[in-house]
């Protein structure tokens, strides 16, 4: 696969890091015998930080922390939902994957009202399932804003999530772990989803010891039922990024990866890092979609069959829309960047840059040593950042095919 030849580099310190582990996993990997399986259309969402209405009167505090912040389009996330939804009703698949962070800062209020907003789909027969994401559930800033201040607001436990969000996959479970907020969803008795949650408030970005046990009995099952598994998480197994490991992937990912290699888990679906990416070490495929509420706004399309699937993006709201959120998305790189270099090349580098690689497209732009040269001059750490990007240069990840 093309898409798989920039990611030398990540998938070489991928088996560096874990290559026991992998290697002890082939070795005792079970030998599967799936029975018949009927195509599937699943679709993914991820990042949606859906904020409630009624918690942001839109001024100016709300406004200097969104556009000083990490490029979601917050001013028109209510859009961004509605548009999302009617994509959904429009594809009509027969899956619907909420994959984290579902909250803006995991008010109570505002999972309330995102499950609201997803309820025509159940309605439809869209079959939605929810997992929480690290800004989802006991967050210790979640806040509602008026004016130039902000008022702490209630926060989720882990029981309250469930309860949200039951009629989301909890309460169809084909298996619920009793240690986390991951469980098991039969699509078709030749098709599992294992969602994984990895936010605890044990120990928020790994994997519990008894959850391991609970996923290796869900795999197990799998298995001799000749049941395909498809995974999701929110952060990710694998390293997408060389500069970005710590809060990004898995702190215990290796175990995890360990557990996959040895019962044939193909595919990984994740979000959490915002952006459009894909990467592949042994049997396992992951595919990170980009977050619903940063530019271009899009979803993931995934068509499954006995053999495999097809992966693709597309554009979850209108097009003027996620064009207004490219131009927020450019300006808040613009003030970064201009924020340590008076140079406006170097600005516009940066932004171009970004915009490509948080969309998946780093087809669409060129290495300049020159312009890397510079920025290290002014700022090493930025310097460094866009190195990483660039090691994916030539990619498009928007459509990614793997095998089971």
């Amino acid at each position: 696969m093309s898409w798989k030849q920039p990611l030398l580099f990540l998938c070489l310190a991928a088996l560096i890091l874990g290559g026991a582990i992998w290697l002890s996993g082939r070795e005792n990997a079970v030998q599967h015998d799936y029975i018949t399986m009927e195509p599937v259309t699943i679709v993914q969402a991820t990042d949606l930080h859906a904020l409630a209405p009624e918690l942001t009167d839109g001024g100016p505090y709300f406004t200097n922390l969104v556009e000083n912040a990490d490029g979601k389009f917050m001013p028109k996330i209510r859009k961004i939902v509605e548009g999302f939804v009617q994509k959904a009703l429009k594809l009509h698949p027969e899956v619907l994957i909420l994959s984290g962070d579902l909250a803006f800062n995991g008010e109570t209020q505002s999972h309330r009202w995102l499950s609201e907003q997803l309820r025509p789909l159940l309605e439809a027969g869209i079959k939605v399932l929810a997992l929480p994401g690290n800004h989802d559930v006991n967050y210790p800033t979640a806040a509602s804003f008026e004016g130039d201040s902000y008022t702490l607001v209630e926060s989720p436990d882990g029981a309250a999530f469930a309860e949200i969000w039951k009629d989301f996959g909890y309460a169809d479970a084909l298996s619920r772990d009793e240690a986390s907020l991951s469980y098991v969803y039969e699509v078709s008795p030749g098709l599992r989803l294992l969602l994984v949650d990895t936010n605890t408030p044990e120990e928020p970005g790994a994997v519990l010891r008894p959850t391991l046990d609970w996923i290796e009995t869900q795999l197990k099952d799998a298995a001799e039922a000749g049941a395909r598994v498809v995974s999701v998480t929110h952060q990710t197994i694998l390293q997408h990024n060389r500069v970005f490991s710590d809060g990004f992937v898995i702190t215990n990912r290796q175990k995890l990866h360990s557990l996959y290699q040895k019962y044939g888990v193909a595919l990984n679906l994740c979000g959490h890092m915002h952006i459009q990416h894909a990467a592949a070490s042994g049997c396992l495929t992951e595919i990170v979609t980009s977050a619903l509420c940063v530019q271009p706004c899009q979803i993931g399309v995934l068509e499954l069959t006995e053999e495999g699937g097809s992966y693709r993006t597309e554009l979850a709201a209108p097009e003027e829309l996620s064009d207004a959120a490219a131009d927020f998305f450019d300006r808040n790189s613009r003030r970064q960047g201009s924020a340590v270099t008076n140079d406006p090349e170097l600005a516009d580098y940066l932004v171009q840059l970004n915009r490509a690689y948080f969309s998946g497209r780093m087809d669409t732009v060129l290495r300049s040593n020159d312009l890397l040269t510079r920025w290290k001059a002014a700022d090493d750490f930025t310097g460094r950042y866009l190195e990483s990007l660039l090691d994916d240069v030539g990619s498009n990840y928007n459509q990614i095919d793997f095998t089971f």
